[in-house]
């Protein structure tokens, strides 16, 4: 599968799996999908340890973004035997205004900049349970240098953690891509 998540420094995808068990989430909230790598994870690591079932809804615009992009329908094939698993089409921008106000983890994959960063806070971190937590890719200061953020001159992530600091939980895991956990003070 691809993923940016699919990298040298650290094994992003037992990282995301290790979050995962510890929060036991009964919901989960993805947006931004690519081949379904993170996707693949959080089911790996919900469901066959929980008495429960863990409802993930997964969100992409597909052929709608310009660059690399998610394949709804090979998606929709490769996870169709989880029944606990939505495939949907869904903009950034838009789907916080379509989800409940109680979920476990947000996991935030698109792209990632500054702007981003500064509209999931403001937007889904609200959207957590009390004691839910938002993954997002990226949040090192090698991940801000990479080529189509200076390319493309795409605001900074690491100022935006350093603004938000004093009021949320915010740590960062690797060096590239990296993947950063915020929530809300407990």
């Amino acid at each position: 599968m691809n993923s940016s998540y699919k990298n040298k420094d650290i094994d992003y995808g037992e990282l995301i799996e290790a979050i995962t068990l510890c929060q036991n989430p009964k919901s989960i909230v993805e947006i931004g999908i690519l081949d379904g790598y993170s996707l693949h994870h959080f089911i790996n690591s919900t469901n066959s340890n929980n008495s429960k079932t863990t409802s993930i809804q997964a969100y992409d615009i597909f052929d709608k973004f310009n660059g690399n992009h998610a394949m709804e329908f090979e998606l929709k094939e490769r996870f169709k035997n989880n029944h606990n698993v939505s495939i949907n089409y869904g903009d950034f921008y838009e789907v916080y205004k379509n989800i409940d106000n109680n979920i476990d983890i947000i996991h935030i994959d698109i792209a990632n900049n500054g702007d981003t960063y500064e509209y999931a806070i403001q937007h889904y971190l609200p959207k957590l349970s009390p004691t839910g937590i938002m993954l997002l890719e990226g949040g090192s200061q090698e991940r801000d240098e990479v080529e189509w953020m200076i390319k493309y001159n795409k605001p900074k992530i690491a100022p935006i953690l350093t603004k938000y600091a004093n009021d949320y939980t915010i740590k960062t895991f690797g060096s590239h891509p990296s993947l950063t956990l915020i929530s809300p003070p407990r």
